[in-house]
Order: structure tokens, then sequence, then C-alpha cells
């Protein structure tokens, strides 16, 4: 894990220097190309990369593929990821295969300058592979999430939000299965700079209604607005509970996205 650490420090460091964009970017134009604001409504398309680093030599690494499309007030996700995992039973090596499609539809309902309002509901359908669901067990649930994002803009460069969200299942894979009851709060303050850089902190408290649990992840993010609408983004979640970080373990993602 070390070295995941190590270079997610150091290469927003290394883009930091890269050439400025050919165009000046505002504060406003890299807040809205940052994608980091879930109430701006925008139109773009992206891929990244997500290694899981898990104990005992266990890894998974997802490359996703995400696409956006903003008409109005609305915007319209869907993200499909392609898994590869070392711990299928009865397999040696990385499996790779189609995790989760999942669709989200947000309404950004309310914007008066600093305030800013949004409703979204994301579904996430139950397509793994049979193979990635040995393995990850992705496909236990067809459920939705519904939230709702609060935002507030302190000043052009700084921002707070706040989004509750809670998950439940329409279906489950087998009738056994526990009860889907998940509150994930998603709450962060965010830092952005005329250069295209942005810095982000987000502490995410979450409580497991059916395991009586409660976990929360620790999430640093840095990025940087390239110009000509792209985007390069570096994230890391750290589970607190030692028991989330020996099942998931800690999450390492880079990410380029194109804004239009």
């Amino acid at each position: 894990m070390k070295y995941f650490l190590t270079l997610l420090l150091l290469l927003p460091a290394f883009a930091s220097f890269a050439q400025e964009p050919e165009e000046h970017l505002s504060l406003d134009e890299v807040r809205t190309q940052s994608g980091v604001d879930p109430t701006r409504i925008i139109s773009k398309i992206g891929f990244s990369t997500w290694y899981f680093d898990k104990e005992a030599g266990n890894a998974q690494v997802n490359n996703r593929i995400s696409a956006t499309f903003g008409v109005d007030d609305w915007a319209f996700n869907v993200r499909m990821d392609l898994v590869s995992i070392n711990n299928v039973p009865g397999r040696r090596g990385f499996v790779t295969g189609a995790g989760n499609m999942k669709v989200n539809i947000l309404n950004s309902f309310y914007n008066n300058g600093r305030h800013a309002l949004a409703a979204s509901v994301d579904l996430a359908f139950p397509t793994a592979s049979q193979a990635i669901d040995a393995a990850a067990g992705l496909n236990g649930y067809f459920y939705l999430t519904p939230a709702l994002t609060y935002s507030y803009t302190i000043n052009q460069g700084l921002m707070v939000a706040a989004q509750p969200q809670y998950s439940f299942a329409l279906a489950k894979g087998e009738a056994d299965y526990p009860a889907m009851s998940l509150l994930t709060v998603r709450m962060f303050i965010a830092k952005f700079w005329d250069s295209g850089l942005f810095a982000v902190f987000e502490p995410r408290p979450m409580y497991d209604f059916t395991r009586d649990r409660f976990d929360l992840i620790l999430s640093p993010i840095v990025g940087k607005a390239l110009g000509g609408g792209y985007t390069l983004t570096f994230l890391a979640e750290i589970p607190v509970r030692k028991e989330s970080l020996h099942n998931v373990g800690a999450l390492f993602l880079i990410g380029v996205k194109r804004t239009f």
C-alpha cells in the first residue's frame, strides 16, 4: 500500500508542472470541469482505473467507462466496470470479466449562486460475469440509491457540500440474502485554483442497519483541469475499520475525463 500512497502524492506534483492550458480557465470553469460539484450539470465521458489494495495478497482492479449527458437541469449517467480479480474460486492469477452497470439520473432543481440543491437516483444492475460474481458477490442485489445534495459556495475557489443517500434492494439474488439497508453521508470541502488544480477532502460516514454496523471512509482527492475540457484526477479511499480494510481494501484511483 505504501507504494500507492507515494504514487498518489507524487503524481499531482508532476501534474502541477504540466504545461499550462492554452486558454485561461476561470475558477468557475475549474470547478465545473473538475466534476466535484454534483449540482453542476455537464456532459462528459471518462475512463478510470480503480485499484483495491486488499490484505492477504488479494487484489481487484476495476477499469470503468462512464458517460454523462447534461440537458438543462438534468444529468443522465451510465457507467460500466471491467473487473480483474485474483481470488476467483478454482482459478489461478487474475480473472477478468464484466462488473455491474449503474445508471444515475440527477436533477439540479435549485441554485441561487451560493446555495444549490440536487436530487438523484442511482440504479445498480447485477450484470457481473459468473466468475467475478463468484469472487466478489457483485450480483447479490438489484438496488436503488436515492440521494439529496446540498452545496454551499464560500467563495469562488472554496465550497462545501453534503449528500445523504440511502441504498436498498429492489430484488435479491437469493431469497435468504440479508436485506440491504445502508445510509451513507458524503460530505466534503473542495478548494480550486486558477492554475487548474483542485483538492478535496471527504470524510464519509456509513451505517448498515441490517448488520448494525458503523463505518467511516476517509478520501483525499486531487486533480488538475488540463485545458480543452480534459481533467486528470487522483483519489484514495481508506476505510477506518480494520475489518473493512481487510475485506474491501484501500482504494486508489486515477482517471481522466473530457467535458463538453
